[in-house]
């Protein structure tokens, strides 16, 4: 199997927590734009651009969001988040991303994982394989932030490296 590499930057990550927070207690959740790439046997996200859907009006009847579920209810209106975040950073749209607000977990849910596979079969990310970013923050800890790809039938839970120089 392939090495995955997936880096975060300091502001991507300060817009994920300062997103998620802000429509807590209901998930949220968004896109990433990046660079990633393939090399020496190993494939690397650099996260660097972060939109949230329930920032912008105009998305406003795209997603459903409750304290315990975030579900897009448009692709076309994803679509056009994807192209305002690729607008708005001059980068590659590399993956989706959502919160888990108040929780521990840090495993996508039954239906993350279909629409996971689902971007992987569809091959939305050719050549490479989708990520899927999930932000949580239990009361008792931190902020967690864990990476989820597609490598073939398995699905790999990596924690992102930030990246501070």
């Amino acid at each position: 199997m392939m090495s995955v590499i997936v880096n975060i930057f300091p502001s991507a990550l300060r817009a994920l927590k300062e997103i998620g927070t802000r429509h807590s207690p209901n998930e949220t959740g968004g896109v990433i734009t990046g660079t990633r790439q393939f090399s020496n046997n190993a494939l690397e996200f650099n996260i660097l651009g972060v939109l949230g859907i329930a920032d912008y009006e105009e998305f406003r009847g795209f997603f459903a969001a409750s304290p315990t579920e975030f579900t897009c209810t448009d692709k076309m209106g994803w679509a056009m988040l994807t192209l305002k975040a690729v607008e708005t950073f001059g980068m590659s749209y590399i993956a989706d991303w959502h919160s888990h607000p108040n929780s521990s977990l840090k495993v996508l849910s039954s239906r993350d994982i279909k629409h996971l596979t689902q971007q992987y079969v569809l091959g939305q990310f050719q050549p490479f394989p989708p990520l899927h970013v999930l932000i949580s923050w239990p009361h008792s800890a931190g902020f967690k932030v864990s990476a989820h790809i597609m490598l073939g039938d398995v699905i790999a839970v990596l924690e992102p490296r930030v990246i501070t120089n």
